[in-house]
């Protein structure tokens, strides 16, 4: 009889923890506070809390990769100048994150968006022949986030082709993710009724389980990371004050001080701490050399894609060009002359798209603008959250 009665009330526990897991997820997190600006795989591929986070009309989905994380808690970071701030950024991605990636996530859940604006931080580092590695966009891939473009009816048919194609290629080595990826488009792919046949009952049902499983599951994954990382589920202000041109200036004014520190006992515009500890070694042994970017990289028709689904769902992008850093650069015999050609076909496809571009490409040799040889720092994040900031408030009357 005890151990009825233990196994009752174990179970009674487990139902309520998971009631409680269930309705404490739900809430999702606000666009305000350390969640905006939280850099999290969870995060970055739960489709339902990036929607939820998006209905706030003063939020900015800003999509990036490492250099999201780059920087945090030094007070030029975005964790650090937002806080407080009238625009609540809502951070997308982290190392190996790249254009095809944040197109899926824009289709997925650019409907929700008040704002109806989203950056893009375009890294030079992406333009490779292949673009984005297949490994690194496996595991950056959300099926919940697909499955949410598959279904949008926003999205034009030629959009999702391109994506499909590009999935198919990518994933072409890896079993287990294309048949995630097939049965996506068997379930979820909107079917025309004179050229294709209807799910049955029963496969419907099957495919709406799996959808709200999945939906499920990556909210609990969002609340167990922001658990360990001390992220909160609640809104940390009521209104946020504007940013003037003098908060920049002091900013600039600290990064150069804190440059002086951080970066003068070396020749490659980086922090002497990471020279020392990695690229000295490299330099002095004559690596990384001549590396492989291309013109004709996939990744330039992924950051088309990227601008067609702002076009389609409405949505005003603003470009980020970061810079190469000229010192680290010149070293690896990528010259400055073709570094410019990145920089230009960028423009130009911005340019074709009638998208706003925040140029920071002619910040190769900036003192006190990098942490490494591409991660910028100081002066470099200054100006890239001011460029951010600028075109959040851009139309704004009040």
């Amino acid at each position: 009889m005890k151990t009825i009665k233990a196994f009752a009330v174990s179970l009674l526990l487990c139902a309520l923890t998971i009631v409680g897991l269930h309705l404490y997820s739900g809430r999702g997190f606000s666009a305000e506070g350390k969640a905006g600006t939280w850099v999290s795989d969870a995060k970055s591929q739960s489709g339902s809390t990036l929607k939820k986070m998006a209905a706030d009309e003063n939020a900015v989905l800003i999509f990036g990769s490492s250099e999201l994380r780059h920087g945090q808690g030094s007070g030029f970071h975005g964790d650090t100048i937002f806080d407080g701030a009238d625009m609540d950024p809502i951070y997308v991605g982290k190392a190996g994150y790249q254009s095809l990636t944040h197109a899926i996530t824009l289709g997925a859940v650019g409907s929700q968006a008040a704002n109806k604006k989203a950056v893009l931080i375009v890294s030079p580092q992406w333009f490779k022949e292949n673009g984005v590695k297949s490994t690194a966009f496996e595991a950056a891939f959300s099926e919940e986030e697909y499955i949410a473009l598959l279904e949008n009816p926003d999205i034009s048919q030629e959009t999702k082709d391109y994506i499909n194609g590009r999935l198919q290629n990518i994933m072409a080595d890896n079993e287990t993710m294309s048949e995630k990826v097939k049965k996506a488009r068997e379930w979820y792919q909107p079917k025309d009724d004179n050229t294709a046949e209807q799910l049955g009952w029963l496969e419907q049902k099957k495919a709406d389980f799996h959808k709200v499983l999945l939906e499920e599951k990556n909210n609990y994954k969002v609340m167990a990371e922001a658990l360990m990382d001390g992220i909160s589920n609640h809104r940390s202000k009521e209104s946020g004050a504007k940013l003037s041109q003098a908060t920049w200036e002091q900013l600039r004014k600290e990064a150069e001080t804190e440059g002086h520190k951080l970066s003068d006992g070396n020749d490659y515009g980086m922090f002497d701490s990471v020279y020392k500890g990695t690229y000295q070694t490299l330099i002095a042994n004559g690596k990384h050399k001549n590396p492989k970017y291309t013109l004709d990289s996939m990744e330039f028709s992924d950051l088309e894609c990227f601008l067609s689904i702002c076009r389609e769902e409405g949505i005003e992008p603003l470009v980020v060009i970061l810079p190469f850093n000229g010192y680290w650069y010149d070293y690896t015999e990528l010259m400055a002359e073709e570094r410019s050609t990145f920089y230009e076909k960028i423009r130009c496809i911005a340019e074709d798209y009638g998208v706003q571009c925040a140029d920071l490409s002619g910040n190769e040799y900036t003192e006190y603008y990098f942490e490494d040889n591409s991660h910028p720092a100081l002066k470099g994040l200054v100006d890239l959250n001011e460029a951010i900031y600028e075109f959040y408030r851009k139309d704004k009357t009040e």
